[in-house]
């Protein structure tokens, strides 16, 4: 809506998860060499936790768009609130599994599965198999079910590799299941961005959309302290509040977002009067 109005090819704060607009501040840099370690060393589990509006998401869509298609297949669960059974047919469809192959119950799931991943090394692929919003499993045996998943190994390698994603609590769901939590051979957590972080992930932002910042950055030093005060970092709330801000810059017809435009985008966000 405001992209003519800014000079952008589109908006810059979208709040999906496309990793053409990654910032990698150094923190997200050490945790995605790590994530990228732990898979492409066949290390059996990763881990990867962090508050929500942090760029798990992002992050982990950054990882696996660098793996090569040939290599790896990949298998992502985004509402992992399965039981255990629902959890292995939900594995072996995104397998390309034929449905009527797929049992009901499971023992011969089990027994599916292990010929399938055979099949894919086989083949010479990988199988990575990606849990976002782990910290959602609810039930133990999920857990434990993940756990034995890594059984599913040759003498010198796994036939998968389990990478999940969480908030904090998923830590303490882990903590619970030992012998989870020792299979864990890489764990990484990302924290907030600090401000100077905060100010180069906006002119990131702006740069990936295009916008020549030869003419200047739309955002004042003081909006982006204001914006930082407020958000704390966080790089989802950042981008709603960025977002905001370029659509009123282009309301007011101003050419610069400065702290008094961002504070009444702030107030306006949060319901509340100047």
């Amino acid at each position: 809506m405001y992209e003519q109005y800014w000079g952008l090819s589109e908006p810059p704060f979208s709040g999906t998860p496309d990793p053409r607009f990654l910032y990698l501040s150094a923190k997200h840099q050490d945790a995605l060499t790590m994530l990228m370690y732990g898979v492409t060393s066949n290390k059996g589990a990763v881990m990867l936790t962090g508050d929500v509006g942090l760029g798990k998401t992002t992050l982990s869509r950054k990882l696996l768009s660098e793996l090569n298609e040939a290599s790896y297949k990949v298998v992502l669960i985004v509402h992992p609130v399965l039981t255990p059974v629902g959890l292995l047919r939900e594995i072996l469809q995104q397998l390309e599994v034929p449905e009527g192959e797929i049992p009901r119950l499971r023992q011969p799931l089990v027994r599916k599965l292990h010929e399938a991943l055979l099949d894919f090394h086989q083949k010479g692929q990988r199988v990575v198999l990606v849990i976002d919003e782990a910290h959602l499993i609810r039930d133990r045996s999920t857990f434990e079910e993940l756990r034995l998943l890594l059984n599913f190994q040759l003498n010198d390698r796994y036939l998968l590799t389990l990478l999940l994603l969480g908030q904090p609590e998923l830590r303490d769901k882990i903590e619970r299941i030992p012998a989870l939590k020792q299979r864990l051979a890489v764990r990484a957590h990302l924290p907030p961005l600090n401000l100077v972080e905060t100010s180069e992930m906006i002119r990131y932002r702006l740069q990936a959309a295009w916008l020549d910042l030869a003419k200047g950055n739309p955002f004042t030093p003081e909006a982006i302290d204001e914006l930082f005060t407020y958000t704390k970092g966080y790089p989802r709330v950042i981008c709603q509040v960025a977002d905001n801000a370029l659509l009123m810059g282009m309301v007011k017809k101003t050419r610069r977002i400065d702290n008094f435009l961002m504070h009444s985008v702030i107030m306006a966000m949060e319901g509340k009067e100047w």
